[in-house]
C-alpha cells in the first residue's frame, strides 16, 4: 500500500500512527501523513482518566512506561500494589445539602484510578511518532472527493483527493477521519452517502440529510447538559481543608466530578448541570464559552462544605455544551476507502471517562488491521468494514451506558433514588442501592479486555485473506 492518511493530530490520530508504526513490518512500510487544522498539535480539555482496559492497549502500543511517568494515581493505594490489586478508584457522594454529605458508593479498580493532563499524553504520543511519518499543520480539511479511477491500474482502486482551506490538495489511498466531534470527514461521508443512497418519501421532494432517518445521525446533538470546567490549584484548596476528600481519591459529588492531574498540582473540576427539555436538540449558542465564577457558584448554592471550598477556588471557568452522536449507523464510506475513528465515530457523554480510551481502542484495532503485510489496496474496503463491525457497535453501546450512568450520578435514573423527600433511613437505603448499581455499571472498564475485540477482528481478517 502506498499511502495511509490520518486526518487529525489529536489523541486518536496519534494513537493510530503509533499502532501503524508498531505493527507494520519493516519490509512493508506505509507512508503516513497526519494533517492537523491548527498551527500546532493541541488537545481539547485538561484532564483524562486512563482505566485498566485502556492501560492494556497502552502496553500493546509500547507507550505504557512513558505514560506512567506523567500520571497521578490515587494516593489511597497500598504501597507495592500489583496490577490485579483492587484499590479505591473513586467515591460517589450525596453533596447537595448544607451539612456534610453522604458517601454512598466506593468503586474499586485494579490499582485504583490513573489520571493525567491531556497535554502530557499528547507529548508522550508525539515522542513515539517515527520521523518517517509526516505531520502537516495548518491544514484544515474542507472536503474530500474520490479521484477518477485509473483505467490502467492492475486492480480497481480509487484514490482520495483532500482539499484544504489554504487552497492546497493532497492524495491518499486511505483516509482516516480522526478529526473529532466536528468531523469534516464524517460530514462529507454522510452527505455523499445520503445523495447516493437515500430517497425522499414523496417523489420529487428533496430530502435534506438533516431530516433523513439514517443520515441525520451524523449531526451531533446536545445532551441537555452543561459542563462547567476549570483547574483548581490543589495547594489553594488543601490550604482551606487538608482533609478534603479529593486529596486522596477521585470523587463524584452528585453533579461534580473531580480528580488530580499534573503531578497533583491541579484538581480537574467538572460540574454537570442538566437543562430540562434540551436533550436531542440543536444547541442555540457557542458550544464552549468563558463564564464568570458567579455563574458556576449559582448552580450549587446550599451544597455541603467541601463543595463550597472547591467553589471558592474556582477561577477562569468555562461552560461546555456537551454533545454526542446517537448510534452512528456506519463509519466507512461507500467507496470503502474512508473510515472514522474516535469522537468522529462515537462522541459520547463523559460520564465513564471513556471517550479517549475508546478512541485509543479504535486506533489499536484499525492500526493492526491496516498494518498486516498481507493486506493490499484491493483488500481495503473489506478490512475497513471488519473494523466497523467490531468497533462501532461496541462504542455505541458504551455511549448508551455512559448516558445511563450519568443519570445515576444526577439522581435522574428511572427506578433509583431521585431526591424525593423521604425518611433518612429510606434515603440511605435507596442511595446504597444506587451506589451498587453505579459500581456494576463501571465493571467493564477492568473486567473486559480489548483483546477479545481484536480476536474477532483478527479472525475475520484471516478468513478474508484466506478466501482471497
Amino acid at each position: 500500500m502506498s499511502r495511509e492518511v490520518t486526518d487529525g493530530g489529536g489523541i486518536a490520530g496519534l494513537a493510530l500512527a503509533i499502532a501503524l508504526n508498531r505493527y507494520t513490518p519493516p519490509e512493508s512500510p506505509l507512508q503516513v501523513d497526519i494533517y492537523e487544522g491548527d498551527p500546532e498539535l493541541r488537545t481539547v480539555g485538561a484532564g483524562i482518566t486512563v482505566w485498566p482496559r485502556t492501560w492494556a492497549v497502552m502496553r500493546h502500543l509500547g507507550v505504557r512506561d512513558d505514560l506512567s511517568r506523567v500520571t497521578v494515581q490515587t494516593s489511597s493505594q497500598t504501597p507495592g500494589s500489583q496490577a490485579d490489586d483492587l484499590c479505591p478508584a473513586f467515591v460517589a457522594r450525596k453533596a447537595d445539602q448544607l451539612e456534610e454529605g453522604y458517601t454512598f458508593a466506593r468503586v474499586d479498580a485494579p490499582v485504583g484510578s490513573t489520571t493525567m493532563h491531556r497535554r502530557d499524553m499528547m507529548d508522550v504520543f508525539l515522542s513515539h511518532i517515527p520521523s518517517s511519518y509526516t505531520v502537516h499543520t495548518s491544514k484544515r480539511l474542507l472536503r474530500y472527493v474520490q479521484a477518477a479511477p485509473d483505467s490502467t491500474a492492475a486492480t480497481a482502486h480509487t484514490r482520495i483527493i483532500l482539499h484544504f482551506s489554504d487552497g492546497t490538495t493532497a492524495e491518499a489511498d486511505v483516509l482516516v477521519g480522526a478529526d473529532g466531534i466536528h468531523s469534516t470527514v464524517r460530514m462529507c461521508m454522510y452527505e455523499d452517502a445520503h445523495d447516493r443512497e437515500c430517497v425522499p418519501s414523496i417523489l420529487g421532494d428533496v430530502l435534506a440529510r438533516e431530516n433523513c432517518a439514517r443520515c441525520a445521525a451524523a449531526s451531533p446533538r446536545w445532551t441537555s447538559v452543561h459542563s462547567y470546567r476549570c483547574l483548581i490549584p490543589t495547594e489553594k484548596l488543601y490550604a482551606l481543608n487538608p482533609e478534603h476528600a479529593t486529596a486522596s481519591i477521585g470523587a463524584v459529588l452528585c453533579h461534580i466530578i473531580t480528580y488530580q492531574i499534573s503531578g497533583r498540582k491541579f484538581l480537574n473540576f467538572v460540574a454537570i448541570c442538566r437543562e430540562p427539555g434540551g436533550e436531542g436538540a440543536l444547541y442555540p449558542g457557542k458550544w464552549v464559552s468563558d463564564v464568570s465564577r458567579d455563574e458556576v457558584v449559582s448552580k450549587f448554592i446550599g451544597w455541603e462544605p467541601e463543595v463550597e471550598q472547591m467553589l471558592e477556588c474556582v477561577d477562569n471557568p468555562s461552560r461546555w455544551a456537551i454533545h454526542a452522536l446517537d448510534k452512528l449507523p456506519f463509519a466507512v464510506s461507500s467507496a470503502g476507502n474512508v473510515v472514522l475513528l474516535g469522537d468522529a465515530m462515537h462522541a459520547m457523554p463523559p460520564n465513564f471517562g471513556a471517550g479517549g480510551g475508546q478512541a485509543i481502542e479504535d486506533a489499536y484495532v484499525l492500526g493492526r488491521l491496516l498494518a498486516s503485510p498481507h493486506v493490499s489496496l484491493a483488500h481495503i474496503p473489506a478490512v475497513l468494514r471488519i473494523y466497523e463491525r467490531v468497533r462501532l457497535p461496541f462504542a455505541n453501546d458504551v455511549s448508551r451506558r455512559s448516558r445511563e450512568v450519568g443519570l445515576m450520578y444526577e439522581f435522574n435514573a428511572p427506578g433509583y433514588y431521585d431526591g424525593s423527600p423521604t425518611t433518612e433511613e429510606h434515603e440511605r437505603a435507596q442511595l446504597d442501592t444506587l451506589g451498587e448499581a453505579i459500581g456494576e455499571m463501571w465493571q467493564w472498564q477492568w473486567t473486559e479486555s480489548v483483546d477479545s475485540l481484536w480476536a474477532l477482528a483478527e479472525k475475520e481478517l484471516e478468513t478474508l485473506l484466506s478466501d482471497s
